[in-house]
C-alpha cells in the first residue's frame, strides 16, 4: 500500500486575494498569516472578517504523478469543510456537503502521467445553507446570538463555528486532516469494530473486519495484538471475500491483560496512565504489496447503564457508568471545541486540556453537540489517561430537516464517525443530541405545530441516528438527548430530577440564588454552570486598559451570554461587598464562580448513589472572553479548576448548610475501605479561635459509599461572627493515608464580620521554572487567590482559606524559564476583605 501525500502548500483564492495555504489547514489561519484579516480575537474584528465564510474559496495546486499499472489511484479526504466540488485536470470528480464525512473518490481516470492539477471550489457555507432552507416545505428555526451565521442548522459542519453564548461567528472552511491518494490494488480496509467478553483472566478481542473489495476473491488476513513488554498475541485466516462491502469475524485471547481504568482508578493505583494495545490487521494484494489498517485500542468493560426505577414512591430512572463491575461517579465537564481554528488543533493543545482535566481529579466529559466529532488524538488521549466520553453526535440547540438529502448525509457521516471512535476504550455513551427535544418549546413554529415538528424529532433521532447506532455499535447504550429522561420519554429534564440525566440552569439563566442546587436531588446532572471573566493576562489578549470595564462597550461584546455581565455584577452585590475596582472584580467574579459549583457538587455528591454524575459547563474555551469556562482560551487555570480539584478528589467531605442545618459527609470513591478521624470547628472570624469545643468523630466507610456523619441545627443569630472549619484524616485498607478539609460560612459574606488580614509571602526559587510561596497570616484570610499578569504557569493549589496557627505552601511551576525577580514582580496576592470597597 503507497500513500502519496498531498499536504502542504496549497493556493488559496477568492475574488480579489490569491495567496498560499497550508493544508490541513483552515482558510481564515492562512488569511491572517498573509495579512488578508486580523485577529478576529482581538478587539471588535471578528466582524471584519465575517465576509470570509460568506465567500466561495478555490483551493488549489499542482503535483507530479506517475499512475502504477493495475493499481486504482483513490484520493483519501476527511474533515473537509463543508461545500466543495473537486476538480482533477479540470474535470469535474465529485462533491461534498459533509465535514464529518469521510470521502474516497477513484481518481485513476482523472489522472495522467507528469504534472496534474487538483482543485476543490469550496462555496460559502452561509450562502449555501441559506439557499437549502429556502427551499424547504416549511421553516426549521434553529437558535440565534448576537452574531450569528443564517440557518447553520442547514450543514453538516460545527454548529457553533455559526456563532453562540460563549463564543465568535466564525464560519471556517477548509480540509483538516491529511488528504493522500492511496494506490490499490484489490481494495480498502474501514475501521474495524471490537468488544470484549472474558472468562476470568482470560479475555477475547471480538474483531469484526470491514474491508470493500473490487472483486471476489480468497485473502489471507493477519490479525495481532501487541503492547510494550506484552507477548505478541497473533492469527491468521483465509477468508472468501466477494465484490463489494465485506464483514467478517475474528476472536483474539489475550491471557491477563492490564484493563481499562478510569482517572480516578490510574490515581488511586499510582499509575498516570492505561496500557495502550495496538491492533494490526493486513494482508497483500495480488502483486505482494501489503496493506494495513491499525487501532489503539485497550481492554475494558466500561458501560453506561440506565434502569427504570422507584425513587420517592415515583417512577423514576438511573444512568451511570460502570467500569470493570464498579459504579462510577462521573465527576467532569463538558468539552466544546479547543479553537475557532482547526488549524490550531495540536495535539498538545488536546493533550494540555485533557491533562488539566485528570489533573484536576476529572474523569468524564461529555463532547457537546455543537462541536466536532474530535479528531483521533483526542480519544487516544482520553483512552491513555481514562477520561470516559459521553459522545454526542453532532446536533445542537437547533430543530433539523429530514429531508431524504440530509438524512442521507447524516447516515454517510454515522458510517464513517461511529466505527472510528468504537474501538476507543473511552467512549461511555452514545448520545444523540444537546437539548433539541427541548428546542421544540423554543420557537413560534415549533409551538404553533407541535406534532409536525415531535414526528421530525422523532424520525430523525430514534428512526435514522438511533436506529444507525444500534446497528454499529450494539455493545453502548444509545441516550436520545441530553436532557434526557430516557428513551420515549419526553419529561421537562430542566426541571424534572427523577428521570436520566438534567440540565440545571435555573440558578445562571433565571438568577436563583446558589442555594437552589440543594433543591433538587437528580440522577446525573450534565450541564449546570456560572460564568466569570479570565484572568488579567487573558483580557489583555484582547482588550486595552481603557476597556477593562464590565459594562465597556467592548467587554460586553465579547460577553455573549444575554445579560452575562450584569448577572455576574448582581451576583457580587447579592453575597458579597461589592468589590474595588476592576482588577478585583475579575478576581471575585472567579470566586463566585467557583462557590456556585461547589455548592450545587458538595451537595450532588453527598447523595450518591441517587445521584451519579455532575458534569460542569463547560471545561474550555473557544477565544478569549467571559463565560462558563473552568480554563481560559490559553489553558490557563481560572480558580474553578483549582476548587474541582479539591471537590473531585476520590476521598471528599462534602459540608453544605440546608434549611438551617449544617451536613458533614463523606464519599469515598475509593475502591478500598476507610477510617476517618474528623474534626468540626466553629471559628472566629476575628481571631480564628474556637468559639466552641471542636466536635471529633471517627467512623469507617466501605468502597465506594456516601455516608453522612454529622448534622446539627445553626444558629443564624451570631452567624456572621464564625465559620466552620472540618478537616479529616484518614487512612484506606492498604495504609495510605489521606487528609480533606472544608470550609463553610453560615452567613452570606457581605453580612460576616470579616477583618483584613496581614498575609504574609516569602517567594524563593526552585528550579528553572519553579518556586515556592509560603503563605501565612495573622487572622483567618479567606478565597486567598495567588496569580501572575504576564507568566503563564500553574500553581500546587489556589483559592486558598489560610487559618492563622497554619503556613501554606504553594509550588508554582512556569511554562517559562524566569528569574526570582521576575517572577516577585509578576505575582499577585487576593482576598476576600482586601478586594471590597471600605466601608
Amino acid at each position: 500500500m503507497t500513500k502519496f501525500s498531498l499536504n502542504g502548500s496549497w493556493n488559496l483564492s477568492a475574488n480579489d486575494i490569491n495567496t498560499k495555504a497550508n493544508i490541513p489547514g483552515d482558510f481564515h489561519t492562512a488569511l491572517m498569516e498573509n495579512g488578508y484579516i486580523k485577529d478576529p480575537f482581538y478587539g471588535f474584528n471578528e466582524k471584519d472578517q465575517l465576509w470570509v465564510g460568506q465567500s466561495d474559496w478555490i483551493l488549489e495546486r499542482t503535483f507530479d504523478y506517475k499512475k502504477r499499472e493495475n493499481y486504482k489511484s483513490i484520493l483519501n479526504i476527511t474533515f473537509a469543510d463543508t461545500f466543495f466540488t473537486l476538480f482533477i485536470n479540470n474535470k469535474e470528480v465529485g462533491k461534498g456537503n459533509n465535514t464529518f464525512a469521510l470521502y474516497r473518490f477513484d481518481i485513476s481516470d482523472f489522472l495522467i502521467d507528469g504534472k496534474n492539477t487538483i482543485k476543490f471550489l469550496f462555496e460559502s457555507p452561509e450562502k449555501r445553507s441559506m439557499e437549502i432552507a429556502r427551499k424547504l416545505p416549511y421553516p426549521v428555526p434553529y437558535m440565534k446570538y448576537d452574531v450569528f451565521s443564517p440557518d447553520r442548522n442547514m450543514a453538516r459542519k460545527c454548529q457553533c463555528n455559526g456563532g453562540w453564548d460563549w463564543g465568535p461567528c466564525v464560519m471556517v472552511s477548509g480540509i483538516y486532516q491529511d488528504i493522500y491518494i492511496e494506490e490499490v490494488a484489490d481494495g480498502l480496509f474501514n475501521n474495524p469494530l471490537i468488544t470484549y467478553s472474558h472468562k476470568n483472566d482470560e479475555w477475547t478481542a471480538h474483531i469484526t473486519i470491514s474491508f470493500d473489495s473490487f472483486f471476489d476473491i480468497t485473502k489471507e488476513f493477519k490479525i495481532s495484538i501487541s503492547a510494550d513488554d506484552f507477548p505478541t498475541v497473533e492469527k491468521k485466516i483465509n477468508q472468501k471475500i466477494i465484490k463489494g462491502k465485506n464483514s467478517f469475524k475474528v476472536d483474539l485471547k489475550v491471557k491477563n491483560p492490564s484493563l481499562w481504568k478510569t482517572s480516578g482508578e490510574l490515581k488511586e493505583a499510582g499509575l498516570e496512565e492505561n496500557t495502550i494495545y495496538k491492533l494490526k490487521i493486513w494482508t497483500e494484494d495480488s502483486f505482494g504489496q501489503e496493506k494495513q489498517i491499525t487501532k489503539n485500542i485497550v481492554f475494558n468493560s466500561l458501560k453506561a447503564i440506565s434502569k427504570v426505577d422507584k425513587i420517592d414512591g415515583k417512577e423514576g430512572r438511573s444512568i451511570y457508568f460502570e467500569n470493570n463491575g464498579r459504579k462510577i461517579f462521573a465527576k467532569g465537564s463538558n468539552w466544546i471545541p479547543v479553537d475557532c481554528f482547526p488549524s490550531r488543533f495540536t495535539y498538545q493543545r488536546y493533550y494540555d486540556l485533557l491533562k488539566s482535566t485528570v489533573d484536576a481529579n476529572q474523569n468524564c466529559l461529555r463532547v457537546w453537540g455543537g462541536g466536532y466529532y474530535e479528531f483521533e488524538d483526542f480519544y487516544d488521549i482520553c483512552d491513555r489517561l481514562g477520561i470516559i466520553i459521553w459522545q454526542d453526535c453532532m446536533f445542537a440547540c437547533s430543530l433539523y430537516p429530514v429531508t431524504q438529502d440530509f438524512i442521507n448525509q447524516v447516515e454517510e457521516e454515522l458510517d464513517y464517525q461511529i466505527p472510528r471512535l468504537q474501538s476507543h476504550a473511552c467512549i461511555g455513551l452514545w448520545c444523540g443530541n444537546n437539548e433539541n427535544y427541548g428546542a421544540m418549546n423554543w420557537f413560534p413554529e415549533s409551538n404553533k405545530n407541535r406534532v409536525r415538528y415531535l414526528v421530525d424529532y422523532d424520525r430523525l433521532y430514534n428512526g435514522v441516528i438511533g436506529k444507525k447506532i444500534k446497528e454499529i455499535d450494539p455493545s453502548r447504550i444509545y441516550w436520545p438527548s441530553s436532557p434526557c429522561a430516557g428513551p420515549d420519554d419526553y419529561a421537562d429534564n430542566w426541571h424534572e430530577d427523577i428521570k436520566g440525566d438534567m440540565h440545571y440552569w435555573s440558578v445562571w439563566h433565571e438568577r436563583k440564588d446558589k442555594e437552589a442546587y440543594m433543591s433538587i436531588k437528580p440522577r446525573f446532572v450534565s450541564e449546570f454552570g456560572y460564568e466569570s471573566f479570565p484572568s488579567l493576562n487573558c483580557i489583555n489578549s484582547f482588550a486595552e486598559k481603557k476597556d477593562w470595564n464590565f459594562t465597556s462597550k467592548l467587554m460586553e461584546y465579547h460577553q455573549r451570554s444575554p445579560s452575562g455581565n450584569s448577572i455576574i455584577l448582581e451576583n457580587f452585590s447579592r453575597y458579597f461587598s461589592f468589590p474595588n475596582g476592576f482588577e478585583n472584580m475579575v478576581y471575585l467574579s472567579q470566586v463566585q464562580q467557583a462557590i456556585a459549583i461547589k455548592t450545587a457538587v458538595d451537595y450532588w455528591r453527598s447523595l450518591k448513589p441517587r445521584c451519579m454524575g455532575a458534569l460542569v459547563w463547560q471545561l474550555n474555551d473557544i477565544w478569549p472572553g467571559p463565560s462558563w469556562s473552568s480554563l481560559e482560551y490559553s489553558g490557563k487555570w481560572k480558580l474553578l479548576q483549582y476548587e474541582e480539584k479539591k471537590f473531585f478528589e476520590n476521598l471528599y467531605m462534602p459540608l453544605y448548610i440546608k434549611d438551617g442545618i449544617l451536613y458533614c459527609n463523606i464519599t469515598n470513591d475509593l475502591s478500598k475501605d476507610v477510617k476517618a478521624e474528623i474534626s468540626i470547628r466553629f471559628l472566629s472570624f476575628a481571631d480564628g479561635k474556637d468559639l466552641s469545643k471542636e466536635i471529633k468523630l471517627s467512623c469507617q466507610l466501605a468502597a465506594d459509599k456516601t455516608e453522612n456523619i454529622y448534622s446539627q441545627k445553626v444558629s443564624k443569630e451570631d452567624a456572621g461572627n464564625y465559620f466552620i472549619y472540618a478537616c479529616m484524616k484518614a487512612k484506606d485498607s492498604s495504609g495510605k493515608e489521606y487528609f480533606v478539609d472544608n470550609t463553610i460560612f453560615p452567613e452570606v459574606y457581605k453580612h460576616c464580620n470579616i477583618e483584613k488580614a496581614q498575609i504574609k509571602c516569602n517567594v524563593s526559587k526552585k528550579a528553572a521554572k519553579s518556586f515556592e510561596i509560603r503563605l501565612s497570616t495573622d487572622k483567618p484570610a479567606f478565597f486567598v487567590s495567588l496569580d501572575t499578569l504576564k507568566n503563564l504557569g500553574r500553581f500546587s493549589d489556589n483559592l486558598l482559606n489560610l487559618l492563622a496557627e497554619k503556613e501554606k505552601v504553594i509550588t508554582f511551576t512556569s511554562n517559562e524559564e524566569l528569574s526570582l525577580e521576575e517572577f516577585k514582580a509578576d505575582l499577585r496576592i487576593y482576598d476576600l476583605a482586601s478586594s471590597s470597597l471600605e466601608k
